[in-house]
């Protein structure tokens, strides 16, 4: 049976191999880890951009009907919290420098490790923001739908 740690090993062994030395592993995980920093950004700035359009429209969209707007009000708090999980979970400072020892093979496993907290969050980060944004794209829907009832003549 392989376990995770088994695993590591391996991944650890191989990008050592294939990179030729410690420092070359170690700039290829920090490439890793600036690639989940730039994915978490477009995050946040799309959670920046709904949470904008929702400033402008939010009312509006929320006036259509309750399902507007439970919608609307669940479909930012999601995104909210997908911007949180991604900042704390993803963008949290920690630097590769503060788990280096003198063993080369467990200075890798550690910054795999370090990616792959990283990487889980992201994760995490992303189904709660596509769960936000389907919030908000029905309340949205509901408004496109609704078709006010004019007052009677008279």
């Amino acid at each position: 049976m392989t376990t995770k740690s088994d695993v590591l090993r391996v991944e650890a062994e191989t990008l050592l191999r294939i990179a030729g030395s410690e420092l070359e592993a170690y700039h290829l995980l920090q490439h890793q880890l600036s690639v989940l920093v730039m994915r978490t950004q477009v995050m946040l700035s799309l959670s920046g951009i709904v949470i904008t359009v929702t400033g402008f429209s939010g009312r509006a969209i929320a006036q259509t009907s309750p399902m507007a707007r439970a919608c609307i009000a669940a479909g930012i708090a999601v995104v909210l919290l997908a911007a949180v999980t991604a900042i704390f979970g993803v963008l949290r400072l920690r630097w590769l420098s503060q788990v280096l020892g003198p063993d080369p093979l467990k200075n890798i496993i550690a910054g795999l490790e370090v990616r792959n907290r990283k990487s889980r969050y992201l994760g995490l980060a992303l189904l709660l923001f596509a769960t936000g944004f389907a919030f908000y794209v029905i309340a949205i829907i509901q408004l496109l739908l609704h078709v006010p009832v004019p007052p009677p003549a008279g």
